[in-house]
């Protein structure tokens, strides 16, 4: 069972990744509306790759940031993915919708990094 505390700072953590969600959702129609306006006004091919790059790019965010949220809602928010550990809470700060301890995502980028 929860304590008062803990409580207090899941609701916090949600109402950040919720009030995020909401922004980026905000962008994601914003775009839309550009593609929409582009391809009746004209045929631009850099600015269309341009908008469904970031597009794509926020709808990963919201994917990440709906998976922060069930974590959250199963209590296992703020606990590395890899190493079980806590999430230093900085880390969280700057990446609330981060999976990962700033050290296991660097190992993780340096793998991937080849």
């Amino acid at each position: 069972m929860l304590n008062d505390i803990e409580i207090v700072h899941n609701r916090v953590h949600m109402d950040r990744l919720v009030n995020r969600r909401d922004r980026i959702m905000a962008r994601i129609r914003a775009i839309e509306a550009q593609l929409t306006e582009l391809e009746r006004a004209t045929n631009d091919p850099q600015r269309r790759h341009l908008l469904t790059y970031l597009s794509t790019f926020h709808h990963t965010e919201i994917d990440q940031l709906d998976s922060a949220l069930k974590r959250l809602a199963m209590g296992k928010y703020g606990a590395c993915l890899a190493c079980n550990g806590q999430i230093e809470t900085e880390w969280l700060e700057s990446f609330p919708e981060a999976e990962f301890c700033s050290t296991c995502y660097m190992i993780r980028e340096r793998m991937s990094a080849g």
